[in-house]
């Protein structure tokens, strides 16, 4: 039974796994069906990699009942599509760059996430460059909706991550913040937003600006 695994948060996900009431599988699958149910209006997502996350899933659920789990082993999350991750399209969320781009290297709280365990299962849309507080992009065949009115966008530029988040695709979701991407797009989904200090998250690219953190129960983000 997955009905409701994935809207619960990561602390409650984790006390699950450490008490064998969730398995990280259940939990996956219920994050993926969840997503398959609303992403046809929201268009929050630009890359799933199912078969890679439930891999990942039984991974983490073997190191839960060996007792050797790490810190957030078996939570999903999604990464905003600006995010670095080796073979991964890296685009900036616009049609001007080239149709192959990829990254050669992974952003810090992409590895990070990746070192605690946590399943990187979905990339999400964002407007080109991050440079528009919508949904708005000419890479994507449609833009982010809102989840709760899906003729609104859920702003930007951390669009996809906040529909994501708001529409309970998992516990947690990377996004950016220069002047707004994470705090206007939490606000518009219901979501609570916060621009962290300056240097507390790692970034590559680096950027003066440009800052990594999470709002709302759901979502968590890194670059613009």
């Amino acid at each position: 039974m997955t009905a409701g695994l994935h809207a619960l948060d990561a602390a409650a996900l984790l006390a699950a796994y450490g008490s064998g009431e969730l398995s990280p599988v259940d939990v996956m699958q219920a994050v993926l069906e969840q997503a398959a149910r609303r992403e046809g209006r929201l268009h929050a997502l630009c890359a799933l990699d199912a078969e890679g996350a439930l891999a990942a899933a039984r991974a983490s659920e073997a190191r839960w009942r060996a007792g050797t789990a790490l810190a957030l082993d078996g939570v999903p999350v999604t990464l905003k599509e600006t995010i670095a991750v080796p073979g991964a399209a890296w685009r900036f969320g616009t049609a001007a760059t080239a149709d192959d781009a990829v990254a050669d290297f992974e952003a810090p709280p992409a590895a990070r996430l990746r070192e605690a365990g946590a399943i990187a299962w979905a990339r999400t849309t964002m407007p080109d460059y991050g440079m528009l507080s919508s949904g708005l992009s000419s890479l994507y065949d449609e833009p982010a909706r809102n989840p709760w009115d899906t003729t609104m966008t859920p702003g930007g530029s951390s669009a996809g991550a906040a529909a994501a988040a708001a529409a309970g695709y998992g516990p947690l979701h990377l996004g950016t913040d220069i002047g707004g991407s994470i705090r206007l797009p939490a606000g518009w989904c219901g979501l609570g937003g916060l621009k962290p200090s300056h240097g507390r998250v790692p970034i590559k690219p680096g950027y003066a600006g440009r800052v990594h953190d999470r709002a709302g129960q759901h979502e968590e983000r890194e670059r613009e």
